[in-house]
């Protein structure tokens, strides 16, 4: 649960802040998104609420609705800074802090290794 709070976490903050968790080589949207898949595939959904559970699903959903090749425009930093997508996205992320008793904080930096090519 503690990758999936560290997630949930990050989709509420700020574009500010969700850019600085990670290194500067890194699309900050897609790597969200990636790590999102992850924790909710390592979510155990057995111990959740019913309105813990609406409450991801809602986000999932969302998430998922502006996914995909015919959706690329909301997958770089201007649509993270500036796009209505990205603004919902963050509601429903807080939605998800409140359904779980988590502090709407600023989650500490990604700890994952980045190899980049510069």
């Amino acid at each position: 649960m503690e990758r999936f709070e560290w997630i949930t976490r990050a989709f509420a903050q700020s574009s500010n802040v969700q850019k600085s968790l990670f290194p500067d080589f890194v699309n900050v949207a897609d790597e969200l998104a990636v790590e999102w898949e992850i924790a909710l595939e390592e979510t155990n959904n057995e111990i959740l609420s019913d309105k813990q559970k609406l409450s991801i699903k809602a986000f999932d959903d969302y998430l998922l609705s502006i996914s995909g090749l015919e959706n690329i425009q909301y997958w770089n930093d201007d649509a993270l800074c500036y796009s209505s997508e990205w603004n919902k996205m963050r509601e429903l992320a807080k939605i998800i802090l409140d359904s779980m008793g988590w502090v709407n904080e600023a989650p500490p930096e990604c700890n994952a290794i980045y190899i980049s090519n510069k």
